[in-house]
């Protein structure tokens, strides 16, 4: 499975875009790309950086996935934010899971192993 990691950023913290992209690198994954949009100094292999004037309209994030999809190579688009790092596992996950969904949603974890603010945590049933 060939991955585009799309994070968002506004630009204000470039190491924490840094460990997000080595969270992604140490996934080993064979074919994937990054994308950060956002005002973001990194210089990194397999990473392009989308520029974005924050003036025009601050934290506009719909319009900075909107310009992840444009410019993404590959068919599974990951859109995050800074301050997302990947789990070990997370690649390995997804190859037994496989690629037959149309949108998927992963669980997002706090450093403790609560649940963060993912779709699902936004339904009352959850506890």
């Amino acid at each position: 499975m060939n991955f585009t990691f799309g994070i968002v950023t506004s630009g204000n913290d470039d190491n924490s875009v840094q460990l997000v992209i080595n969270s992604i690198e140490q996934l080993n994954i064979p074919e994937y790309e990054v994308i950060v949009v956002g005002n973001s100094g990194v210089s990194r292999d397999r990473t392009t950086i989308i520029p974005f004037n924050e003036n025009e309209r601050p934290a506009w994030i719909t319009k900075k996935k909107n310009l992840i999809t444009q410019h993404a190579k590959y068919e599974n688009i990951v859109y995050s934010h800074d301050y997302i790092v990947y789990c070990p596992d997370w690649y390995q996950g997804w190859l037994q899971y496989g690629d037959d969904y149309k949108v998927c949603m992963n669980r997002i974890l706090n450093a403790d192993g609560t649940r963060y603010r993912d779709w699902e945590t936004d339904r009352k049933s959850v506890v």
